[in-house]
Formats: structure tokens, sequence, C-alpha cells
């Protein structure tokens, strides 16, 4: 055992070397011991302090489990059924929609319509007024789509049912009868000095490249349900140990049976970085990921804060668990790569890791040559297990991200990701191909929105708009609720666009005001974003 954590720990530094990550801590578990707990890297990168088994870390998302613990205790007093209309319980609650209300267990499942997530508002209670001004996209039960917002309105349901604040009654009914007595039930200022200093890349409105500077996340005091806990290292492994033993000292038997086996339609996508999962079926329950890995039954989640990326993964058929938190912005997937990495080992399989080199690139076919957009020309060429771009006499090298995008250091391709698409390489609006192309033209009344657009949320800082060809992109650097790929904008109405092609999405950009030709400000789900400055 102690082989496998110092090879974990080991692998986790050498990662901290290529990527935005400061550091972290590792903690694995079984039913009835800690196997072992190795912090690694730094807590604070400018005072070069190292991370401590007593730092607090944000869990993020992780924090959706306890709200369905919480949850399932209240049906269990008979306070709350599960599959009553929300309005039952907030009856001032309003959302635009064509459907029935949903549940508390649609709000549970991500299969409400409801959008992933507006960040327009911080306060829990003014975010869940102004769900009025947004609408639902398909039918309760019908779809799987990530919420964040549908868990900030179910810790409103909870704290409605349960008579005190969810933050208090996660502290009472969960934390304390677990002795996670170092962790908290929401993000406030008084604690800030135990935490570990989250980071992010410096430069929010460029993909982050390797080398690039990191600094001090945006810190806020939040309490929604949907990502409000922090926990130290030791603290998540008696969360763990708790799954493991079926909710033994919070929910009886019958109801975490409820827990894992009410699931949804679908469940949340896996990190694409590792080789081999092991997954071969995920569906989310009522607030954590059921996975079948490697024929073991296992419960996930991943939590993602701004300046805090985390990962649990609980194996109750071979009785281990692991916990990885980390100070790297919550769109960074090395906690969920370690914590499967750390579950591979500590049950017995060979998995190799992947090497933390961003800079090596497995060359698909049609990947080189020279490439042209209108005027411009591009060669990329293979180059030391990787690839470099040359343009105007200048090379620099192109590398992975954990994404299926590419990024390079060429200082004339720094503010979009590249993507190798049907053999072309995209870059923001411009489609580089093997034989120049005449595209279609973007119609005219689309033209005003195109530009870089800024808001003050920490979680979606900043995104642009592009015409490629005919079409409309929102194209966003990086950002922990930003999309990680080019999002197309289908045109519903004059003036109001779809996020994605899929008919059930219920995003929706606004395009505001325009003077001059051109949009002052759009709206992304009712958080508005000016026109900025900046290219």
């Amino acid at each position: 055992m102690t082989s496998i954590a110092d090879k974990l720990a080991s692998l986790a530094l050498d990662f901290t070397r290529h990527w935005p990550v400061p550091g972290g801590i590792i903690t694995a578990v079984s039913r009835d011991e800690v196997l072992f707990e190795r912090p690694f890297g730094l807590a604070n990168i400018d005072a070069r302090q190292p991370v401590r088994e007593n730092h607090l870390f944000e869990i993020g998302s992780i924090s959706k489990g306890f709200a369905g613990l919480m949850a399932l205790k209240l049906a269990e007093a008979g306070k709350l059924d599960l599959d009553a209309p929300v309005t039952t319980y907030l009856p001032w609650f309003k959302v635009a929609t064509n459907y029935p209300m949903f549940t508390a267990r649609h709000l549970l499942h991500h299969a409400s319509g409801l959008v992933s997530g507006a960040d327009a508002l911080t306060d829990e209670l003014g975010q869940g007024w102004w769900m009025r001004e947004l609408a639902t996209g398909s039918a309760p039960g019908a779809i799987f789509h990530y919420s964040n917002i549908a868990y900030v309105l179910l810790g409103l349901l909870i704290s409605k049912v349960a008579g005190i604040e969810a933050t208090d009654f996660c502290r009472r009914e969960i934390l304390a009868p677990l002795g996670m007595n170092a962790s908290v039930p929401c993000i406030v200022n008084a604690d800030r000095p135990r935490f570990a200093v989250g980071y992010a890349p410096a430069a929010d409105d460029r993909p982050w490249t390797p080398g690039d500077a990191l600094a001090p996340a945006t810190w806020f005091e939040t309490n929604g349900a949907d990502g409000n806990i922090a926990a130290t290292g030791g603290d998540m492994g008696r969360f763990l140990r708790m799954l493991l033993k079926g909710g033994e000292g919070v929910v009886n038997p019958a109801r975490f049976q409820e827990f894992i086996t009410s699931l949804a339609p679908g469940g949340e996508p896996i990190v694409g970085f590792l080789a081999d999962t092991g997954v071969t079926e995920s569906r989310y329950g009522l607030g954590i990921n059921i996975e079948t890995i490697r024929g073991a039954s296992c419960l996930t989640h991943g939590g993602g804060m701004v300046g805090y990326a985390t990962f649990v993964l609980a194996d109750r058929d071979n009785d281990i668990a692991v916990s990885v938190l980390t100070n790297a912005n919550g769109d960074c997937p090395l906690a969920q790569i370690l914590a499967r990495i750390g579950h591979a080992w500590l049950t017995g399989h060979a998995i190799t890791p992947p090497s933390p080199d961003l800079s090596l690139i497995a060359v698909a076919d049609g990947m080189t040559g020279r490439f042209m957009c209108d005027d411009q020309q591009i060669t990329v060429a293979a180059h030391e297990d990787g690839l470099v771009l040359t343009s105007n006499d200048i090379t620099g090298r192109i590398y992975r991200s954990w994404t299926p995008r590419f990024t390079t250091d060429h200082p004339g391709f720094s503010l979009f990701h590249f993507t190798f698409e049907d053999g072309d390489w995209i870059h923001g609006s411009r489609v580089f191909t093997r034989k120049a192309t005449k595209p279609a033209s973007l119609p005219a009344h689309l033209r005003g929105v195109l530009g870089h657009y800024r808001s003050h949320s920490p979680w979606f800082t900043n995104f642009r708009i592009v015409g490629r060809g005919d079409r409309l992109f929102l194209v966003a650097p990086g950002g922990v609720e930003a999309p990680s790929e080019d999002v197309e904008l289908v045109e519903l109405s004059p003036g109001i666009f779809r996020l994605g092609r899929a008919d059930d999405l219920p995003e929706r950009l606004v395009i505001g005001p325009e003077i001059d030709g051109r949009a002052v400000t759009v709206e992304r789900d009712g958080n508005r974003y000016s026109r900025c400055f900046t290219p």
C-alpha cells in the first residue's frame, strides 16, 4: 500500500510541473481504516507553502451528494415527498415551461429541464426567484442535463422543509455524525485562512498553454447546495467510508439503496484524457454517479469551483475509495485522472498513466501539411512525438489540452483553441483546409453580434462570438462553467439563439441593444455580458 501511495503522490507531483495545478491531497480508505493520506505540491505559490493535511479545499459539486442525502433524510422523516411538484414546498417559485412542474427527484436527477446554470446572482434565494426569467427545454424526466441551478433550488427546498438553513441541516445531520469536524457546510470569509489558495490561469481571455502563469482565483462566499462545502482530505475519507458502508450513520439502508438505485435517464461524460477509464456504464443517482468500473459497482462525483477541482470514487465491491482535492481551477480534470488511476492500482489493475507532458501528441492521419484560410497559410509538421505550427516564418509548439481541443504557443494564434475536425484545422472564425475554398457568408443581420464579451461572474468570465461560414459560434477560452468545445448558436427568432444544435437544450443567448450596428450586450440565461474593447 505504501508503494502505491508513493507512486501516486509522485505522479501527482509530476503533473504539477506540466499542468496548471499547484497542489492537492490524495486520500484512500477502506470501510475500516485510512489506507493513506498524501499531500502534494503547494497550497500557496507565492509563500512556497506546501499543502498540509489540515488545509481546506472547496469540494464543489461533490456537495450534491450531501444534498441528496439531506433530501433522503427528510423523506425518511415524512417531511418531503420526492415526487411532489416543487411548488408544493416553494409556492413562490416560477419558471417558463410547457410541461408539468418538476419534482425534487427530477432536480436530484438533473432531469428537470432547467439550464445548466445562470451564475448571474450570488445569492441562492435571488437565483431561485429569478428563474422565472428562464425556461425549461424538456419534459421532467425526459433527459439528463446537468444543472447546477437545479441544486440551488433543491437547497432552498431543503431549507424550507427542514425549518432551518440547509447548511445548518448539513452540519447537524451529516458532517457531525460522520466526525467531519474540520469541514464547513458553507464557504465564508471567516474560514478563508484555513484554505489552500485556489488558483486559475492569470490570463482568462485565452487558452492556458504550458508555461503560462497562474494567479490566485477569485474568492467569494457561497452557500448554494450545488457546491457549498469545503473539506480536508481526512474528512473526505470519512465521507467515503460512509459510502462504502451503505450510508451508515447518515441514512438507513433502504434510503441509501434509493440514493444509488433511483437513476436518471443518463449520466455525466467521462474525462477523455485517460485511454482506459474502465467505465462500462454510468448513470446519475440522487446526487452521485453510479458507475460500473471493470465490473465493480462504484460511486463517483467530481467538483469544480473557482480555484478548486476535486473528485471522489468509492468502489463498494472492492472496499476501496479514493478522494483527490486540488487547488487547480475547476475545469482542470487532474483530480479525476488521479482518482481513477489510484482506484485501478489499489484494486490490482495495471493501468498506464498518461504523460503529463502536453506536447506529446498522437498524430492522426491528415493532421500534417499545408492548410489555407483566405489569404493565410499554416504548416503543421510532426516534431519530437508532437506537432509544430509555422505561419509568417514563426514556429510554435502545438499542445494537447484535456478537452478534444489543442493550444499553441505561436503568438499569432493565442486567442483560441485549435480543433482538428474532418481533416481541417479550426481556429476561432477560421477553417484551415488543404485547398483554398470560399466559405458561405454570415448573414448581414448577424454580423453585429461578433466580438468579445465579458461579465463579472468568476464562473464563466468571457467568451467570443465568431462567424464561421454562415454559422455563429460561441467560443470560450476556459472557465469552470464554460463549454469545453465551440458551441453553435442556433437562431430561434430574431435576436434569440439556442446554445447547441439539440432541440431540447434549454440554454439561450439573447442579443441586447445595438449602437452603430454592434451589439452592446448579450445575455446568457439571464447573465448579462458586455462587449469589451479587447479583440
